[in-house]
């Protein structure tokens, strides 16, 4: 885990249980979101053609080289539903990287749209911004304009529009949230709850 110490994260109903700790069934369950035509298209993806064991190994290595912080989305049964990363770490390691990109999937469709991936990013950010040793400064992602429920989702957890990309078939959409935007977030809401009622 190159260094990281990880323990599970909890926000609200979801825990996020670090990949390297994820038991064979849970795998099994990855994979299959993974090998989803409709879940790859909503990530500008291809589903995956590689074998389950050697898949496992690829997202496995690259955790334990510091490439990426995985995660498993856990609902309030402990049953996974989805999977969160953080990857694309700049620099690279093993310098010490300030900026990662943000990729979050909730594979269980009939909990889309109830608020588990927004949980999630909540989770992962606090982790990322305030747990994580170094903190990181910066956090992109990209989604994609016709996804108006991921950017309603990504802008209540903080994330502002940067620009967009247009391509021959779809528009992304690139968002950030900064440490400075995040602590900011963090101290408003907690002045709101802390104020006693007029």
């Amino acid at each position: 885990m190159s260094g990281q110490q990880r323990a599970e994260l909890n926000w609200g109903r979801v825990t996020l249980k670090p990949l390297l700790e994820m038991n064979n069934a849970e795998w099994r369950t990855l994979y299959s979101y993974f090998r989803d035509r409709e879940l790859a298209d909503w990530n500008g993806a291809q589903p995956i053609r590689l074998p389950e064991w050697l898949f496992r190994k690829v997202m496995q290595d690259e955790e334990r080289s510091g490439e990426r912080h995985g995660f498993g989305i856990m609902n309030e049964d402990q049953r996974l539903i989805g999977s969160i990363e953080l990857y694309d770490l700049r620099p690279s390691p093993p310098s010490r990287p300030t900026t990662a990109t943000l990729g979050v999937m909730i594979g269980e469709r009939t909990l889309w749209g109830e608020g588990y991936g927004r949980e999630a990013v909540q989770a992962t950010l606090d982790w990322a911004f305030g747990t994580r040793q170094p903190t990181l400064r910066r956090i992109r992602l990209t989604t994609f304009l016709h996804n108006r429920r991921a950017q309603r989702a990504f802008a209540a957890s903080g994330f502002r529009e940067m620009g967009r990309t247009e391509h021959a078939k779809r528009t992304d959409v690139h968002m950030e949230i900064t440490l400075e935007e995040w602590n900011d977030a963090q101290a408003a809401h907690n002045d709101a709850h802390s104020r006693p009622d007029a």
